[in-house]
């Protein structure tokens, strides 16, 4: 009997320490990893923008805006985080578009949380920017 929880033990605990490490190896990632590199962003060819206080929607169809709008993303580092709870006043729903099929759905808000959904995939994930973004970009939109 004390072999079979020797034995078991020394089964469970390397894969245990396994899963730990890869998830906290695998915690930090780039909106470049996780969004840009899904999808050839040549080929976004409109954003649609949601600003959650008054549900006003614009659309973003000029290639050269698009370019604006994705660079203020371009390598900001993100950590995984689980369940995010946001309270913010203001929340901006982005969606990204190729070829008039959702790709992509970004969530923002103001305490720099981004739930990222994948709409071929039916997945979605929560993350915190770990660098300063300034949401103040996707505001001027509006006006």
């Amino acid at each position: 009997m004390k072999k079979r929880y020797k034995l078991l033990i020394g089964i469970l605990l390397p894969l245990i320490i396994l899963f730990v490490s890869t998830l906290l190896i695998t915690r930090d990632s780039t909106f470049d990893k996780e969004v840009i590199e899904r999808l050839d962003i040549k080929q976004v060819n409109e954003i649609e923008i949601i600003r959650g206080s008054d549900e006003k929607t614009i659309t973003i169809t000029d290639a050269s805006l698009i370019h604006q709008i994705m660079e203020q993303f371009n390598g900001q580092p993100l950590r995984k985080i689980r369940f995010n709870k946001s309270e913010d006043d203001e929340v901006y729903w982005l969606t990204l578009h190729i070829n008039d099929e959702r790709e992509i759905g970004l969530r923002l808000d103001n305490s720099k949380n981004l739930l990222v959904y994948l709409y071929e995939e039916n997945y979605m994930k929560d993350y915190k920017f770990l660098g300063d973004l300034q949401l103040s970009f996707i505001e001027e939109l509006f006006q």
